[in-house]
């Protein structure tokens, strides 16, 4: 039996040899998104640059959280966490978390309001978790970005994206192809005498998954990237909308691909004063054709090279500050391309860039250079420090 007469032979159950009338869905849970894409207004933007990154991406304009519930808050080492939970129009539910000085008071903002922070999680090839990887939340994580950025008196943002942990793909009966891939892969381990636990077995498929997830975005007129980006313009609006935020001090962080989602996110939204990036920033010429495959679908976005050199999304959208920390040894980077960004990031005003001898990682180091600059930033800092807007 060919591979086109296994598929064509696949039920639901993903078993070959007993047909159904339904085959097993590309994108199992996210079965409303064709509808939305094909009924939702295009996003909307009054600056013409933004416009033409809003239409590369595919992006829709997005309700709304719906069904916004924030639960009680536990504290950690003085810090308040408390979970969120939103209803995008397609989709599982995503769930988020909040954290703030626990010494600041009501979590309903009785006191001064403090700047807020998106921090987005990396990509990693791990989609069995998400925001979680960012928070400390008994002790085990100490070094946690969240944690270390409230405890420095910032309210901080972290939610699961599109297709991560909360946001996952269903992939529990997948499709034929996928399926196959899976089998392989389990036969792998055991040869190997391997036994993954529940999370390696979902992260290797829902890797492969992407490239599904990708075609389906391309049919419907959208991208990944932007499937990503439209979750976390949703964030951005909850994190605005919490009661201890400052809107007029918001930014966005994020490491890996979380970084490359704070630097389209700035692009889009003229509410994101301040940008850091970790070890996601280099020049897309330099990536093609041998780093090619270091990469996902978040960075190579189809249609983006078109439009702008990634180092030169900085200057698309309303001027921000913008923190760019590189790792000398990232084997996911060529160095030149991370130079040559460098060089042409150096002519943007309020851009800092600063190498560091690391690898592909977000260290304390960093971390600390990092919450400095949004300290010291007008856009995210004291209030004294704020420009006029």
């Amino acid at each position: 039996m060919t591979a086109q007469e296994e598929d064509a032979a696949v039920g639901r159950d993903g078993r070959a040899g007993e047909r159904s009338a339904t085959r097993p869905s590309a994108i199992p849970g996210y079965e409303d998104w064709p509808a939305f894409a094909s009924s939702a207004e295009p996003f909307a933007a009054d600056d013409p640059a933004v416009q033409s990154l809003a239409d590369v991406l595919g992006l829709r304009r997005m309700p709304a959280a719906a069904d916004l519930e924030r639960g009680a808050p536990a504290v950690h080492d003085g810090v308040a966490i408390i979970r969120l939970t939103w209803r995008t129009p397609y989709g599982p539910t995503t769930r988020a978390w909040e954290l703030r000085p626990a010494a600041h008071g009501s979590p309903d903002g009785d006191e001064e309001r403090m700047p807020g922070i998106l921090a987005l999680h990396p990509h990693g090839g791990r989609r069995s978790t998400g925001a979680a990887q960012l928070i400390d939340f008994d002790g085990e994580n100490p070094s946690a970005p969240a944690n270390r950025l409230a405890r420095a008196g910032f309210v901080v943002l972290a939610h699961d994206a599109f297709s991560w942990d909360s946001r996952r793909f269903d992939l529990s009966e997948p499709p034929p192809k996928l399926a196959r891939a899976r089998d392989a892969m389990l036969a792998l381990w055991a040869a190997e005498g391997h036994r993954p636990t529940d999370a390696e077995v979902f992260d290797a498929v829902s890797s492969a998954h992407e490239d599904l997830v990708a075609k389906a975005a391309g049919v419907l007129g959208q991208s990944f990237a932007g499937m990503v980006v439209a979750d976390d313009l949703v964030a951005l609006d909850v994190l605005a909308g919490l009661p201890a935020v400052d809107q007029q001090r918001i930014a966005a962080l994020g490491f890996s691909g979380g970084g490359g989602r704070a630097h389209l996110l700035g692009a889009l939204d003229a509410r994101v004063g301040a940008v850091v990036i970790a070890c996601m920033m280099a020049t897309f010429g330099s990536l093609v054709p041998d780093y090619l495959e270091t990469h996902s679908w978040l960075l190579h976005s189809p249609g983006l090279p078109g439009l702008c050199d990634w180092p030169e999304l900085a200057s698309v959208g309303c001027r921000r500050e913008l923190l760019v920390l590189y790792g000398e040894r990232d084997p996911l980077f060529p160095r030149e391309g991370m130079h040559a960004a460098h060089a042409l990031l150096a002519g943007v005003p309020g851009y800092q860039g600063r190498f560091f001898d690391a690898g592909h990682e977000f260290n304390d180091e960093m971390l600390g250079v990092a919450i400095d600059f949004l300290l010291e930033s007008r856009s995210t800092g004291a209030r004294a420090q704020l420009p006029a807007r």
